[in-house]
């Protein structure tokens, strides 16, 4: 065959040549000879056909015979060729994909090592290893690792699905759903923490929106309302359709605000209502028993009620106006009070014109009214000075008392045990608490005037003005008193015909029956009160000027000694003053 196909000398050495060619590639080549062979011999067999054929048409030295046997050589030569070219190709190409193959895997080991962040090992090879087992054994080293990614995604898949759905609930952008790559065991640790925060943040909006729920719930029921807007009815319906966002739980809480808002309104306008109709009932004596009933009926401030309130004011209103003469008396009944409360000076009250009107009619009462609610605003906006004025009129009216007494030489007999210690703690305490209210009334009067730009009248009088002139006039009278003790004592006063003949008189001790006399009257906690005029001539005298009545040495005693006294002793003109409290005059 290879002598016609490619022109050897005989079809016996080609035999040979094939037989040298085989075994020069020596062992496990048996199987390509057996090939080799079988070509050989079939096709030797074909072409010595062709050839017999070819005698027989041409004759066995034609030139006919010879071009034929050529052509024969050049189409087989060909076939042969294009056929065997395609093998090596096919075979070729093969061998690249197992090497491109051995690469990629190799490309993908380096990246499992990367992302697992390990080394892989392979089992050695040679140049003499077949590719294919290089192949198969990097794939079969690299088959673990490709479970531990595909665990990795599929965990990296769950976990960003969770993400999507709370974020959608939340409506929140997801933070790891960008992610392509097989992830590290640090980047699903993270992923997982992240998704703990959000579950978390899930379930604080979810416990606010359900609480918030409620209360919408309860401002609703409280007004009476219902739903209308397509949020409020979001909110009240099913909490699984609500989404968790931060909008939405903003626009909830101004939702409550509006609500709120709303309950304030509705309780304050419930109140006056109320307040207004109380008033009204009051005036036109309406029955107890319709009164008790309708409060017991009308609770709360929802929007019925409130309209059952108005209802009733303006069923009063017109009874009001059927009987305004006496309606007009009671007002102005109620405005005295108010003025009276209020310390209002004639002055003041003269202002009010339509309080001494004559007339009987619709517009001096709606007028009156209007004063009644201004004097109310006035005393209730004003009503911690009105405390500080009742409490300073008490201490004042206390500490001029306690003057008076401890003026008056009887309590010496009068008063006998703990009743001077008990006074003596009593001073304490108004020399403490009266500088104390006057300075906090003082404070709050110079605001109000600075405020209110006008003047705070108590009785027509500037309540400053008046706190002061109250001081003056105590350091005044106190002057006197003691300009007058010290003309007695200095012997300056001016002599009566009764008080010259006293003066002539030696003051002799008292007897013993006048003694005992004297004893009696004390124990039964009786003032001998003649004696002492008799002997001092004058009615105010000092408590530390008196002489005990049973005194064994009357004559002796000396009329300017005073008794020391640990708080009051040593007190001067300034101790009744507004600034210094730290005594006052007994």
């Amino acid at each position: 065959m290879s002598s016609i196909m490619f022109g050897s000398p005989s079809l016996k050495d080609d035999s040979s040549i094939v037989q040298r060619r085989d075994s020069s590639m020596g062992p496990g080549m048996d199987k390509i000879q057996l090939i080799l062979d079988e070509i050989y011999e079939y096709s030797k067999k074909e072409i010595l056909k062709v050839q017999r054929n070819l005698d027989v048409i041409y004759g066995s030295y034609s030139d006919e015979k010879k071009n034929g046997i050529n052509q024969l050589h050049e189409h087989l030569k060909a076939h042969v060729t294009s056929f065997l070219d395609e093998v090596v190709l096919e075979s070729e190409k093969d061998k690249n994909n197992i090497i491109k193959d051995i690469e990629e895997l190799l490309a993908e080991k380096e990246v499992l090592e990367k992302e697992l962040q390990m080394h892989i090992s392979i089992d050695d090879h040679n140049d003499a290893t077949p590719l294919i087992d290089v192949q198969i054994n990097i794939d079969k080293s690299l088959q673990e690792c490709r479970k531990i990614k595909e665990q990795r995604m599929t965990e990296l898949h769950k976990l960003q699905e969770e993400e999507k759905q709370i974020c959608q609930l939340l409506n929140e952008k997801p933070t790891y759903s960008g992610v392509t790559e097989m992830p590290s065991a640090t980047l699903l640790e993270n992923i997982k923490s992240h998704l703990i925060d959000l579950k978390n943040t899930q379930i604080k909006r979810r416990s606010t929106f359900l609480e918030q729920k409620s209360k919408v719930e309860l401002l609703l029921a409280d007004l009476g309302e219902i739903p209308i807007l397509q949020f409020d009815k979001l909110v009240l319906g099913d909490p699984n359709q609500f989404q968790l966002s931060k909008s939405n739980l903003d626009e909830l809480q101004k939702l409550i605000k509006r609500l709120e808002n709303q309950t304030e309104n509705q309780k304050c306008m419930a109140m006056e209502l109320r307040t207004k109709l109380n008033s009204l009932w009051d005036r036109l004596q309406i029955d107890v028993s319709y009164r008790e009933h309708f409060v017991s009926t009308k609770k709360g401030f929802g929007k019925t009620v409130i309209q059952d309130l108005k209802v009733e004011v303006e069923r009063c209103e017109t009874l009001k106006k059927e009987n305004i003469k006496q309606f007009i008396e009671k007002l102005r009944s109620e405005l005295n009070d108010l003025w009276d409360r209020c310390h209002f000076g004639d002055r003041q009250r003269k202002q009010c014109q339509v309080y001494y009107s004559t007339e009987y009619n619709e517009d001096v009462m709606d007028i009156l009214d209007i004063e009644v609610d201004n004097a109310k605003k006035f005393y209730t906006d004003n009503i911690s000075i009105y405390h500080l004025i009742e409490e300073r009129e008490h201490l004042w009216n206390k500490m001029i008392m306690m003057q008076e007494q401890a003026n008056d030489p009887a309590r010496l007999w009068q008063n006998r045990g703990g009743q001077l210690l008990k006074e003596e703690k009593e001073r304490k305490v108004i020399q403490k608490e009266l500088p104390r209210v006057e300075r906090e009334l003082k404070n709050q009067l110079q605001s109000y005037e600075q405020r209110e730009n006008k003047i705070f009248y108590y009785r027509d009088e500037r309540l400053i003005d008046f706190m002061e002139r109250q001081w003056d006039e105590l350091k005044s009278n106190k002057k006197n008193l003691q300009q007058t003790k010290s003309k007695i004592q200095t012997g300056i006063k001016p002599q009566t015909p009764l008080t010259a003949t006293r003066s002539k008189r030696k003051i002799v001790a008292t007897s013993s029956n006048q003694a005992s006399k004297v004893r009696k009257i004390g124990m039964d906690h009786k003032a001998v009160v003649t004696p002492r005029r008799q002997l001092f001539n004058f009615h105010n005298t000092n408590v530390a000027t008196l002489v005990p009545l049973n005194s064994t040495k009357l004559q002796e005693v000396n009329l300017t000694t005073t008794r020391p006294h640990p708080t009051f002793h040593g007190s001067n003109d300034e101790n009744g003053s507004v600034e210094s409290y730290a005594t006052f005059q007994v």
